[in-house]
């Protein structure tokens, strides 16, 4: 019942979009102000629709999910009983349909606020309307923000949230259904099924969240990244109002400060992910360059790229057409990186993208109509566009600002292309395949000193023009603390020791004779010299901008936000900058081959492993942690004399996965980042288990009298095995030996006992020797347990004897494989994150003030 009232919520919601979407294009092509009035009164009175019908149907899958409605297949794929209070609220967006239904949520919220901001009066623009001071009194000429830009707006507005919910509202059309509903029961999603054909059927229990999702950062992330895509829809918007209205430069003045909390909200939720995978998964770093990472990096880059020029077309009337398409080109970018995770397209490629649901020609039609609403209105009003007067004078700081916007765009592209390269290769191949990593470093590194560049010199160059000498002058201070920074971190750091490429890796001999400025120079040396000009240029963006912030903030704090932004961003390329390159791994390539790595320690159970690099390691043991998972206890001593412990989840999840949880000694020097590979991930475990040879095949085991032994099956402890002693007076016959061909015989008593029933067996195999000195073996049998042993011989010196084993294996020495890191100065990374998010705030907040 519940989860028909939420598909009529979801129907009621689509059907008032459209409404709300006919009746603001009607308002925005009247002609006569009480038509328009109208219009805007039934667009308004429909989105209250689409809120109310968004929110209803919100609120139902909640309280189908808390209520443990396992007959919706949403509900059931996503959640369980076991599941705590907090990660039952984050499965409502863990799969597709929820995700959506989120991001529908954020999207009606964000044009309520719209609908009402819109219609509030703003200070007139300075192309011929007069207003007073600053908080004065709209005078009769004044122009009415909704009367500009509200029934555009919100008509945009209307027409992303009309796709978004065509995504969930499932409806079947006989030839297409439209979407997939997250109120879809599991009979009908699963109709095959047939235990779920059974009328009145309801599975005792769910699946549960994905454990890797099982994660606070991923309580959190998804819904950051969500208000930022939104957020990211509002400049959009008002760049497609100002095109439709021919107000070609007003229109900045309300997108700015949305574009602003856009870029900041967007960013949180990305760092917010690189935190995530840097705590819970095991590759070792905060990113990867996952296809799917990169599709929520790329609109941000754009959205940065755009507010920029935004603030260059505020304060001089220059930067226009970059204003509008970089804004355009942003939103359309958080499309396109919908289309890449959700339609299936990258599923070979990142371990990230959803399950697709068939809705790739849906993805295609909304990317194609919001490109065709965007760009055709840039086409169509381009000639009207208005250019400056003069171009910026290259010494300003107009002109660096927007050369950076130019970079940050350029940036994004390079990502996008690379991100998109599986797409375009199945043009030419079955199995397209991701770029490599070194793609996007090669590419990447370049352009971020060219940013950080500009990020320093844009602040403390000038509006309009400036002289040389007022270049030397600005510059002095911080390219002199650029210098000594840079400096001091060449020499008190291994700097050249860790960038410097030794010849032999890159040419041999002729590389080592190579000139400065020959081919083989910039093989040994290019990466040095471009870590060490990144490395300037942060440290001159830092420099540069905590001057003009510590000028500024004496006149008015208030002005401090683009300044502390750049400074959060140099903290940030300083972070990026420390823990990559003096990365440094424990027992550097003295381990085995991990992930195409050899960066570890094997450590054996009870033993202690000197790592080589100053860490003594031991592994004591196991426990269960307080949720009754598999924890793995290392003890750790420096050389210093210091100890610590680091534990580390490693587990098998209910879909048969290994789920690895590193653990992060955090300081603010520098990270210990451990990560741990037990032995039972390995080799004949996980061919039992997948049904290999290793399940069939007898195994050989040497255990000596009195000892006891570990036997697995599928890769999981299932008997106690103990030889108690041998036997001598065996009964020929029964085993089926000829005595008269005997000179030895002697059976091992084994005890093998069942250790979940306590159920025990004992088996008698025999071992013998012949008159001519030939070896007999009697395999003994218990056949309810498939169970069988064959002594094949014997250590006379250890006591002991050799068996043969079918139908388990002995467990195998228990050890773990480390694979850790020392991260120097990745806190800077966290630390310059929260100034850069501060920094957009105290912005963001500053333009709130001026639109009012």
């Amino acid at each position: 019942m519940l989860g028909k009232a939420g598909e009529i919520a979801l129907l009621v919601a689509f059907v008032g979009s459209i409404a709300a979407l006919v009746a603001f294009v009607r308002a925005t092509v009247a002609k006569a102000p009480s038509e328009r009035e109208t219009w805007m009164r039934l667009g308004r009175g429909a989105w209250w629709a689409v809120l109310g019908g968004t929110v209803a149907a919100s609120g139902i899958l909640w309280a189908l999910i808390f209520g443990g409605h396992y007959e919706i297949a949403y509900v059931y794929q996503q959640t369980s009983d076991a599941m705590p209070f907090h990660y039952r609220m984050s499965s409502f967006w863990a799969g597709q349909e929820g995700s959506f239904l989120l991001w529908i949520l954020m999207t009606v919220l964000v044009g309520a606020v719209l609908a009402r901001w819109s219609a509030q009066r703003l200070p007139a623009d300075s192309a011929g309307h007069a207003s007073g001071a600053r908080g004065a009194k709209i005078t009769a000429v004044g122009v009415q923000t909704r009367e500009w830009f509200g029934a555009p707006v919100m008509a945009v507005t209307a027409l992303c949230a009309g796709f978004l919910l065509s995504m969930v509202v499932g409806l079947d059309l006989g030839a297409f259904s439209l979407g997939a509903s997250p109120f879809l029961p599991l009979a009908e999603k699963f109709p095959d099924a047939p235990m779920l054909q059974v009328a009145g059927f309801v599975p005792a229990d769910g699946k549960g969240l994905n454990d890797l999702l099982q994660n606070p950062w991923m309580a959190i992330h998804p819904p950051t990244l969500f208000v930022g895509f939104t957020l990211t829809m509002v400049p959009f918007a008002f760049a497609a109002a100002g095109l439709v209205t021919r107000r070609y430069t007003q229109w900045v003045r309300p997108a700015l400060p949305w574009a602003l909390v856009a870029s900041g909200v967007l960013g949180c939720g990305i760092m917010m992910g690189g935190y995530w995978a840097y705590e819970t998964l095991s590759f070792g770093g905060w990113w990867a360059w996952d296809p799917v990472e990169n599709s929520s990096l790329v609109p941000w880059l754009f959205s940065v790229a755009g507010l920029h020029a935004m603030v260059v077309q505020k304060k001089t009337a220059a930067g226009h057409k970059a204003a509008l398409i970089l804004s355009i080109v942003a939103f359309q970018l958080v499309i396109y990186s919908t289309f890449l995770t959700r339609s299936g397209v990258l599923g070979d490629v990142s371990v990230h993208s959803f399950v697709d649901l068939g809705l790739y020609n849906q993805l295609l039609v909304w990317i194609l109509s919001i490109g065709a609403v965007g760009f055709g209105l840039f086409a169509w009003r381009y000639r009207e566009l208005p250019a400056p007067a003069t171009p910026p004078a290259t010494l300003s700081r107009e002109s660096m600002i927007f050369t950076g916007a130019l970079l940050l765009a350029l940036t994004g592209l390079v990502i996008a292309l690379g991100t998109s390269a599986p797409i375009f290769g199945k043009l030419f191949r079955d199995n397209p395949s991701a770029v490599p990593i070194a793609f996007y470093n090669a590419w990447t590194l370049p352009l971020a000193i060219g940013i950080a560049f500009l990020m320093g010199i844009g602040q403390v160059f000038w509006w309009r023009k400036m002289t040389v000498d007022d270049v030397n002058r600005v510059l002095m201070r911080p390219l002199a603390l650029t210098v000594a920074s840079t400096a001091i971190v060449i020499l008190s750091t291994p700097f050249v020791q860790e960038t410097v490429q030794p010849a032999a890796a890159v040419g041999g001999p002729v590389t080592a004779q190579a000139g400065l400025f020959d081919a083989g120079f910039f093989q040994t040396h290019g990466t040095s010299l471009l870590l060490l000009l990144l490395l300037f240029t942060s440290f001159f963006t830092l420099w540069g901008n905590l001057l003009v912030m510590g000028r500024v903030a004496k006149g008015n704090w208030k002005l401090i936000g683009g300044s502390l932004t750049h400074v959060g961003f140099g903290l940030m390329l300083l972070g990026i900058f420390a823990s990559a390159v003096f990365n440094d791994p424990v027992g550097e390539g003295a381990g085995t081959d991990i992930q195409g790595s050899r960066d570890n320690v094997v450590v054996p159970l009870g033993e202690t492993v000197d790592s080589g690099d100053g860490y003594r390691i031991t592994y004591t043991g196991t426990e269960l942690n307080e949720e009754g998972l598999p924890t793995y206890l290392l003890d750790w001593e420096r050389e210093d004399g210091h100890t610590f412990q680091t534990r580390n989840v490693v587990y098998k999840d209910i879909r048969d996965q290994w789920i690895q949880r590193p653990d992060v000694k955090e300081h603010l020097i520098e990270d210990l980042y451990v990560a741990v590979f037990p032995s039972a991930m390995s080799n004949r475990a996980s061919e039992a288990e997948s049904g290999g040879a290793a399940s069939e095949e007898a195994e050989e085991l040497v255990l000596a009298r009195g000892d006891s032994t570990m036997l697995q099956v599928g890769g999981r402890d299932r008997y106690m095995l103990s030889f108690t002693d041998y036997e001598l007076g065996v009964d020929y016959d029964a085993v089926g030996l000829d005595a008269a061909n005997v000179d030895l015989a002697v059976a091992a008593r084994l005890v093998i006992r069942d250790i979940a029933s306590g159920e025990t067996r004992t088996l008698r195999p025999v071992y013998s020797i012949t008159k001519d000195q030939q070896q007999q073996f009697v395999q003994n049998r218990a056949l309810d347990w498939n169970l069988g042993a064959t002594f094949v011989g014997m250590e006379v010196e250890e006591d002991a004897i050799k068996l043969l084993l079918d139908g388990a294996q002995p467990r195998e020495e228990e050890w773990v494989v480390v694979q850790a890191a020392e991260k120097p100065f990745i806190s800077v990374l966290w630390i310059g994150t929260l100034v850069m998010l501060a920094g957009f705030a105290v912005s963001a907040g500053r333009r709130w003030n001026e639109t009012r």
